[in-house]
């Protein structure tokens, strides 16, 4: 595999965690989106309309744990260099997953754990991985925002089929956005399959694909301009 190739693969594993951490903050924290901030804003909407406190109050914590987590991502990977991947990437994955590892000890004892810092830390989490992915510059993919992508994705279709002079253009684009949306839905389907008791071991899936995916940027992609 080229070194690009590996970038690639790596920015694809992302995507499915967010689907995991997604769906899991979803199904176990009070029906809140942890990642997809889009359809949390949509929750939160339809809790102050239905004068739902415990969502509105879910939803507004997912949010700010989010903005967090985009800004403490920024500051770490706002000027590194533009190279195929920046080592301010790879630190603020090892962050990430640390926060995701904080999670999942306490996830252990959320009888006893507050919803809102659970919450908090997914969200947080989530917003580095936004960031860090987005910082990467491929196809315009940020592994937690999948709105663009499919937009995008479609467009690249439409114009495949409809104009000749675009059909051999942005093939790889168009692979990689099917491919980040495929591997959100497939991390969505692990959990929705799995048993709630389950929950807090599925949370470790995410910590070692990001774990792997430091390992795999260090060993392959150290140095690559």
């Amino acid at each position: 595999m080229t070194a690009a190739a590996y970038r690639n693969t790596l920015l694809s594993l992302l995507c499915l965690t967010a689907g995991i951490v997604d769906v899991i903050g979803y199904l176990s924290l009070g029906h809140v989106f942890t990642a997809n901030m889009t359809g949390n804003i949509v929750l939160f909407g339809l809790a102050i309309g239905k004068s739902l406190q415990v969502t509105v109050f879910n939803s507004l914590t997912a949010l700010i744990g989010f903005i967090c987590g985009v800004i403490i991502s920024t500051l770490m990977v706002g000027k590194a260099e533009n190279t195929l991947w920046p080592s301010a990437v790879t630190k603020a994955l090892a962050l990430e997953a640390f926060i995701l590892f904080v999670f999942a000890c306490l996830s252990f004892y959320s009888a006893f754990v507050p919803v809102y810092i659970l919450i908090t830390l997914l969200s947080i989490s989530m917003g580095i991985q936004t960031i860090a992915a987005k910082k990467l510059g491929i196809a315009g993919i940020s592994s937690t925002v999948l709105t663009g992508t499919l937009a995008s994705f479609l467009e690249d279709l439409s114009g495949r089929l409809f104009f000749k002079k675009q059909k051999k253009t942005f093939l790889r684009d168009a692979v990689l956005r099917a491919l980040a949306i495929i591997l959100y839905c497939v991390g969505a389907i692990i959990v929705a399959l799995a048993e709630p008791d389950f929950y807090d071991i599925i949370i470790w899936v995410p910590i070692v694909l990001i774990f792997g995916i430091m390992m795999t940027a260090k060993l392959k992609l150290s140095g690559e301009k």
